[in-house]
């Protein structure tokens, strides 16, 4: 996997696609010190070799609902329950755990009705899973969207940012009134995050312009965000844990708010149950897993670690199906129908 793994400049420009997933490259390059050209190949390579891709995360209603969900299975079946798993787009993340569970699945679904039939029906139905334990999402306090590599200094961060505020001014001074997403776009999206007007118009069938029109009116819309991905162990960051963690009610805002600026937390989830605070960090080595509960225990005695563990595998993450080698081999999209 040598031969994968992004150089410095690439994982500058993971970075920069961190902060601004569908950054122009004529905008990028003066901010990265590289013409557009360059920076269009340095994605291609790192997009054909499965390093890096972008991706429209599901467009989320007040009727929607999510969950973390955790499941063990039969012996000797838990490939089995990943490839069938794997397929049904309300299951948008899949994580072979260690511990006291098999898998850990990231669950969405448009409605309380639909999520019930999944949760309940679906996964517990499957004759190879024993056991389902369900933690339903509250509040997601921060998500893998905000994390970042650190292979950029907060200049250029910075520089970017300040770019996509403007670009997201534009897009909402085109219209009247706040746009609708549309469905046929978003599918689109979920493919590939930086889809753009022509790429558009090939699927559609349409012109270029009502392309552009329906583009930029989905993209206004703010009915959901784009986040920029790569395989943790290209990362830099290949140890990956998630904790389940019990917190006072009163302190949740607070806590959350602190374990959110902590650099190796990815997400943070407000849920019902025992644990009511499940989050998810990447960090660079295993001895640092100690460290992080030492930090948490220093600096929020209010929190009780009720559990940990480590993730031994990613299968699924957000829509992209991964071969053993955690590497893209596959796209089975969101779906709110």
């Amino acid at each position: 996997m040598q031969e994968k793994t992004p150089t410095e400049d690439e994982l500058r420009l993971i970075h920069a696609l961190q902060v601004w997933p569908r950054v122009p490259w004529s905008q990028l390059g003066p901010i990265l010190g590289a013409d557009p050209v360059t920076l269009a190949r340095r994605w291609s390579g790192l997009s054909e070799r499965g390093m890096a891709w972008v991706t429209a995360q599901p467009p989320m209603s007040d009727a929607a609902r999510g969950a973390i969900v955790e499941v063990e299975c039969v012996a000797g079946s838990i490939d089995a329950v990943i490839t069938e798993l794997s397929q049904d787009t309300e299951c948008m993340s899949v994580d072979v755990a260690s511990g006291g569970r098999d898998l850990i699945l990231t669950v969405g679904c448009p409605d309380p009705t639909a999520f019930n039939r999944y949760v309940v029906s679906r996964v517990a139905g499957i004759p190879d899973v024993r056991t389902v334990r369900t933690h339903p999402v509250i509040t997601a306090i921060s998500g893998a969207s905000q994390w970042r590599l650190r292979a950029l200094d907060a200049d250029e961060s910075s520089a970017i940012d300040a770019a996509r505020r403007r670009d997201d001014a534009r897009l909402s001074a085109m219209f009247a009134r706040p746009p609708v997403a549309e469905r046929d776009i978003i599918s689109i999206l979920s493919r590939d995050g930086r889809a753009n007007t022509r790429t558009v118009a090939e699927a559609l069938g349409t012109s270029t312009r009502r392309a552009r029109e329906r583009l930029s009116a989905t993209l206004a819309s703010g009915a959901f965000e784009f986040r920029t991905d790569m395989p943790r162990w290209a990362s830099g960051y290949p140890v990956c844990a998630w904790y389940f963690l019990r917190v006072p009610a009163a302190q949740m805002a607070r806590v959350g708010a602190n374990l959110s600026g902590l650099p190796a937390v990815r997400t943070a989830l407000s849920v019902a149950g025992p644990a009511n605070l499940l989050v998810s960090v990447w960090l660079r080595g295993l001895s640092d897993v100690e460290g992080l509960e030492a930090v948490v225990e220093q600096k929020l005695p209010a929190v009780r670690i009720l559990d940990r563990c480590l993730v031994l595998g990613v299968r699924k993450r957000m829509g992209r199906v991964f071969d053993e080698d955690e590497l893209p081999m596959q796209i089975v999209p969101w779906s709110g129908d």
